[in-house]
């Protein structure tokens, strides 16, 4: 376990990059935070934008993708320059949706944007972003069904609400889907075409917001937790 320092207790997004490094970020500053778990220590920082309300992070080579809860896109080349160029993608999607997770889906060369709220009744929907053509896909990429029998073990009514996401990422070795929920924590693993595969209930004393998630280089996951007043 690696605690946190101050500033970053609103952890939010993570993204491991090897030499045991993790790029980070935080619901408030346009900062990447690179944490390096060997020394249990904030090692570097490089601000792209202004302050907002910043949820994921993802890595495609040596660009930083970050994504803000109302589903704008950052594209930040160089991301550990100090003069790196930052694109923004804005107005994506009606105003009031809240995004939390974003993940890198290397086969088909687009981002996954998990949607924590306003989903439909039915499936909890996650939309793509195409890095080819630097859009949005019209369609959810992928439709997670509310009354699949993976939710069979929980005790909860079948709604929107069994399903919240925090985070989305894809495991590099078996091309699984991983989605995180913070509000009652759990984690899904989906099989690469989507269909729901495993759930976890987690224990909320050690996770109690679990917000980011992402894979060492030997498939290792860390999953990150906001602070709750400490």
């Amino acid at each position: 376990v690696w605690e946190m320092p101050d500033e970053l207790e609103e952890i939010s997004g993570i993204a491991h990059f090897g030499n045991n490094k993790i790029a980070s970020v935080q619901d408030e500053d346009g900062i990447i935070f690179i944490y390096d778990l060997n020394s249990s220590s904030v090692t570097d920082e490089f601000e792209f934008a202004g302050p907002g309300d910043y949820e994921g992070i993802t890595l495609v080579g040596t660009t930083a993708y970050v994504l803000r809860s109302d589903g704008a896109i950052f594209e930040v080349r160089n991301f550990r320059n100090k003069n790196n160029v930052t694109l923004e993608y804005k107005d994506l999607f009606p105003s009031g949706v809240n995004f939390e997770g974003l993940g890198y889906d290397e086969e088909n060369n687009r981002l996954l944007l998990a949607l924590k709220e306003k989903s439909g009744d039915e499936f909890q929907p996650v939309y793509g972003f195409d890095l080819n053509t630097k859009k949005k896909i019209d369609e959810p990429v992928l439709k997670i069904p509310f009354d699949d029998s993976v939710f069979d073990s929980l005790d909860q009514k079948r709604s929107r609400k069994i399903l919240r996401p925090s985070e989305i990422t894809i495991h590099p070795q078996t091309w699984e889907i991983y989605v995180l929920e913070g509000v009652n924590p759990k984690l899904l693993i989906l099989d690469p075409s989507g269909n729901p595969r495993e759930l976890f209930v987690l224990n909320k004393k050690q996770f109690p917001q679990a917000e980011g998630l992402t894979f060492g280089s030997s498939g290792e996951i860390y999953i990150s937790n906001e602070g709750k007043g400490g």
